[in-house]
This record gives structure tokens, C-alpha cells and sequence, in this order.
């Protein structure tokens, strides 16, 4: 902001503002008066957040949390959220090649669960894969939960950082992998350290439309199949934005306990779900589905919460990969497992893919799965296998 002293009349002062924070102050006015912003409104604005993070500015926190806090309140449409799409893609410096016959299928939730659960998504990928999927998992630390993906990765061994040609490789060759978003998307890190800030416990209650960006954009693979839970009851404005921006075949649940107010953003094993399915054919339908209709009973909501340390959780996947846990864990992380292997077409229905996650985990497989992605991702055997034999 320049400020300037008219001549003739010294007590006079004009101020000139610079024509980006004009350009802000029209965008959030517009949504400030429950205006929708156009597609191309919505990339712009993300896109310049995205850089303003990416290089560190510090009215970034203030922009972001202005912006994304306004558009909360408002309420997102499809449009805005595929322009965000569209602003998050153009922000890779590369895109993953993939050689193999099968559809390449990813798993994750947009966080924000009222119950703070051990990790499911990246166990159950590590048990589709076993079984035959192609199955893939990005990786950023916790955000909201105890212990996030890399979290869980590191703990267990696995190179969350390897190059591009190494994670290709071991999807082509083990049909697997974890790796770091931040890897391809450079502004990431900055976003994720935001929650450091002092004023980080008042933003974020505000940020379901930042959490909502994430889940219809983040897509580091560049794949057609995912499966995205959200722990926020908007599963059809997820599954349209993904038909939008190209999906072909898509799964978005979100699950309940025993009330709505227990919330989980993965298929749950303690109450129903409802999840929207974008099918090939582009159609959309919502439906609720049981425990029941994989074939398990009603979990325990204590038993499926997250231990204190990340050591401890990597230890409860690592029972239920090796068959040891047979309680309310396993059931919940298998029935995202089937979910996956129906998403990537091995089965046909979410019951045969519990029942074939099932016997894949009895038969010891899954744990050999996820040695070889420590080994070929260039990840730390021997944590892996003092974790293992401490178990």
C-alpha cells in the first residue's frame, strides 16, 4: 500500500492499495454476499494461494484462512471446487507413468473424524494389493488424526521420498506403494506446518471447505479410481466434482457409529455408511450399506481408536496384517480392503471382497507384500523387522 501527500493541501493523504490485494478484496466480497464464484475465479484463487504458500509469503495464513473460512460459510459448489482441482494440477512438475494392464486404484479420507481412529486406508491398500488390486496410497503426516499415512510408513520402513522412477517401479512390479504428496505438490509442506501456528486451533474449525479442496483435488498419481472417505456428510458434491474432472469410477463414504454424531471418514464397521458411487456410465448413486452386508458384526467404537504413539499404532496394522488381530481393528480395515478390490473391479460386490481381504490376511501374504515394498522403495529393513518381531 503506497501512500501518497497531495501538494496543495499537505494534510491531505491518498492511499493506493497494490492491484492483488484489490483483486482479493473483490473475490471475498463476492462470497461474503453468498455470490458463487465462477470456475475460473475459484482456479485463480487457489492457484495464488498454492504460491503464496509455496514461497512463503507472510500474508499467506491471513489470505487462506480468509478465503477458505468465507467460502465455509457460504457453502461450496461443484464449480468452485473443480476450479480448485483444476488450480491444484497445475501445480505438478511431473506426472506418474504407469505401465501395467490393471486399473490403478488409491485410497484416503479427508480427515476431520469426531472419533480419532487407527489408520485404515493405508492397511487396507497394503491388503487389496496382496489380493490382486493395484493398489496405491499418498502419504502426508497426521493432520487431524494420531497418526497419519507417512506416519505410519515411516514407522513401519518405508521410503515415503523415493524418485519418481522408483515409485513407478514398484507399482509396475509389487502393484503398490506409499508416497508423499509432497513430493509433487510444492507447496504441501507449508500448508501442513500451518497447523504449528498459534492461531491454528481457531482457523481450522473453519477450514471444511480447505478439507473439501483436498478431498476433490488431491490426486499426486494422476489416477481414474479412488476411493475418498470424508468424515463430512457430503459425499454426492464429491463424487459430482470427481465426475467433473474426469473420474471414472469412484467410491466417497462416509461412516457413522451408533449416532451421526460419530463420524469416520472410511467405511464403517460400528454403524451404517453412506457412501455415493460415481459408476463408469457416469451416474451417480447414494446408498447406505451395514456391517452386515460384508458379513461382520457390529464393531466396538473403543476398540477401533488410535493409541498415543505411531509406534503403537503401526503395531496394531501390523497384528491385523499378520492374522493376530482378530477384534474389531481387523474387521474395519478389511471392509475397506473389500471396498477397494470392488473399486478396482477383482470382485463384485463389497462381501466377496471382505471375504477374499479375508483369506489373504490368513494366509500371511499381506506381510511379505509390505516387506518388499521396505525393500524396493529403499526404506529401512531393519526397523521393519524389529518391528515385526516385536509384535
Amino acid at each position: 500500500m503506497n501512500c501518497n501527500m497531495d501538494k496543495n493541501n499537505p494534510s491531505t493523504k491518498t492511499f493506493t492499495y497494490p492491484p492483488e490485494m484489490l483483486w482479493w478484496a473483490r473475490i471475498i466480497e463476492k462470497i461474503v454476499q453468498h455470490k458463487n464464484l465462477e470456475l475460473n475465479e475459484a482456479e485463480e484463487a487457489t492457484f495464488k494461494i498454492f504460491k503464496y504458500l509455496e514461497e512463503g509469503k507472510p500474508e499467506t495464513t491471513f489470505i487462506l484462512s480468509i478465503f477458505f473460512g468465507c467460502l465455509t460459510l457460504k457453502g461450496l459448489t461443484v464449480e468452485e471446487l473443480v476450479g480448485m482441482s483444476l488450480a491444484m494440477e497445475k501445480t505438478k512438475p511431473f506426472t506418474f507413468r504407469f505401465n501395467v494392464e490393471k486399473p490403478v486404484v488409491t485410497a484416503g479420507g479427508t480427515g476431520g473424524d469426531t472419533v480419532k481412529t487407527i489408520n485404515v486406508t493405508t492397511p487396507a491398500v497394503f491388503v487389496a494389493s496382496t489380493a490382486g488390486a493395484v493398489a496405491v496410497k499418498s502419504a502426508a503426516t497426521a493432520f487431524s488424526s494420531k497418526t497419519g499415512a507417512a506416519d505410519l510408513a515411516l514407522t513401519i520402513g518405508i521410503n515415503i521420498n523415493a524418485p519418481q522412477k522408483t515409485v513407478e517401479e514398484c507399482v509396475e512390479k509389487i502393484g503398490t506403494t506409499v508416497w508423499a504428496s509432497a513430493g509433487i505438490y510444492p507447496w504441501m509442506t507449508s500448508l501442513l506446518k500451518l497447523r504449528q501456528e498459534t492461531i491454528a486451533p481457531i482457523i481450522f474449525p473453519l477450514m471444511t471447505s480447505l478439507r473439501m479442496m483436498i478431498a476433490t483435488s488431491l490426486n499426486p498419481f494422476s489416477l481414474k479410481r479412488q476411493l475418498r472417505g470424508t468424515a463430512i456428510p457430503q459425499t454426492e458434491l464429491i463424487a459430482k466434482v470427481f465426475s467433473k474432472v474426469g473420474y471414472e469410477k469412484a467410491l466417497v463414504p462416509v461412516g457413522y457409529g451408533k449416532d451421526e454424531n460419530i463420524r469416520i471418514d472410511e467405511f464403517s464397521n460400528i454403524g451404517k455408511t453412506v457412501v455415493s458411487e460415481l459408476k463408469p456410465d457416469g451416474k451417480i448413486e447414494t446408498y447406505e450399506v451395514y456391517p452386515e452386508d460384508f458379513g461382520v458384526k457390529r464393531g466396538d467404537v473403543n476398540e477401533i481408536k488410535a493409541r498415543d504413539t505411531h509406534e503403537e499404532n503401526a503395531k496394531v496394522v501390523l497384528k491385523v496384517l499378520t492374522g493376530k488381530d482378530r477384534s474389531s481393528r481387523r474387521d474395519l480395515i478389511l471392509i475397506n480392503a473389500g471396498a477397494i478390490l470392488y473399486l478396482a473391479d477383482v470382485v463384485q460386490d463389497f462381501r466377496d471382497g471382505y471375504e477374499l481381504a479375508c483369506n489373504i490376511v490368513d494366509s500371511g501374504d499381506v506381510l511379505e507384500k509390505v516387506k518388499q515394498l521396505v525393500m524396493m522403495s529403499g526404506g529401512d529393513l531393519n526397523r521393519f523387522n524389529s518391528l515385526v518381531s516385536s509384535i
